[in-house]
């Protein structure tokens, strides 16, 4: 009995001693709506954000003096991007709060939107469809719990789509029949250059404490 109660006096030390922050969807909307409402506070009515997550995947991440942050449900991964005093600008907000904006050393993203952006509003991806030989109904060989989810707004308008990616693949018993069409839309090649900028600027963002 001494050594139950030592043990669980220990690990709750451990656990006491470590703050642990637990955030979910909720907290990542609240933060995303905060920093766009501050966007528009100056003026700014021009931007987008994209989240991207898979479901039930969690993250944990070290903050500030050794606390420890872990996604609650799912992590979500947000990235908005805006143009400011004519520089382009993103900005990483994730379960575990924000990170210091960057700038863009191009505006390759905000022009592509700016040029697509009446297709981005009216072309979106389409569920995976099949023909059916046998005539039952067809179940997917997997189940794809990664999405992505996109807002657009300027002063005229906003819209937005959200897709899943298995939407854009092959990988069922039949041919998805909406493969070619899903893979040429606007919103799949804007997905490409974020993730090609990513790429290359992702160590760069700190966050803020």
């Amino acid at each position: 009995m001494k050594y139950t109660s030592f043990y669980f006096l220990f690990f709750f030390g451990i656990v006491s001693a470590i703050s642990v922050a637990q955030n979910d969807k909720a907290y990542v909307e609240e933060l995303v709506s905060e920093f766009t409402k501050s966007l528009e506070s100056r003026a700014i009515d021009d931007y987008f954000y994209r989240y991207k997550y898979c479901n039930g995947t969690i993250e944990m991440f070290t903050l500030e003096e050794g606390k420890m942050c872990v996604s609650k449900g799912t992590y979500y991964e947000v990235y908005v991007f805006w143009k400011e005093r004519n520089q382009p600008m993103i900005k990483k907000i994730d379960n575990c709060g924000l990170y210091f904006s960057l700038p863009l050393w191009n505006s390759k993203i905000l022009e592509f939107v700016e040029l697509m952006r009446q297709p981005l509003g009216k072309r979106v991806v389409k569920k995976y469809e099949v023909e059916n030989p046998e005539n039952v109904p067809v179940q997917s060989s997997k189940v794809h719990p990664c999405f992505r989810s996109f807002q657009f707004k300027n002063e005229n308008n906003s819209f937005g789509q959200t897709y899943n990616l298995y939407d854009l693949t092959n990988e069922s018993k039949y041919e998805n029949l909406n493969f070619e069409y899903n893979n040429d839309l606007e919103i799949i090649a804007l997905e490409k250059v974020i993730e090609s900028t990513l790429s290359e600027m992702e160590s760069k963002f700190r966050r803020q404490f």
